[in-house]
């Protein structure tokens, strides 16, 4: 079978899915919505760029917008932030890593770059 049916008959099914283990315990991801990922991004705009998705994660440093994004992966809003904020930096960044292996590393970066942006547009007055 070629990689795009076995994706397809994958999702079709529910087998599409990541697990990812934070602060001792296990997440299900699974592929992330234009909603979720839209959510997630909005945490991460901050990131800079480097020449794979996880230099790219890694440029925030440590801080809380990793757990914040992945509860949008997981759930579709931040209420798993604050237990996920127990799990270790490396953690979070990794389950990350992981739930963003699940769409192309370019698609992401484009979109970040978009929210940049936007957000520069939104900041700046007019003069």
């Amino acid at each position: 079978m070629n990689q795009g049916a076995k994706i397809i008959s994958e999702s079709i099914i529910g087998g599409d899915f990541r697990t990812v283990f934070v602060g001792g315990k296990a997440y299900t991801v699974y592929p992330p919505t234009i909603y979720k990922l839209a959510g997630a991004i909005s945490n991460l705009s901050d990131v800079q760029e480097a020449e794979n998705l996880k230099n790219v994660l890694l440029s925030l440093g440590e801080s809380e917008a990793y757990s914040k994004a992945l509860s949008w992966l997981i759930t579709g809003d931040e209420s798993l932030s604050e237990e996920l904020a127990k799990g270790t930096y490396e953690e979070n960044v990794n389950a990350l890593d992981e739930a963003f292996s699940m769409i192309d590393s370019k698609v992401f970066l484009k979109a970040v770059s978009l929210v940049r942006n936007v957000s520069l547009l939104a900041a700046k007055p007019r003069l």
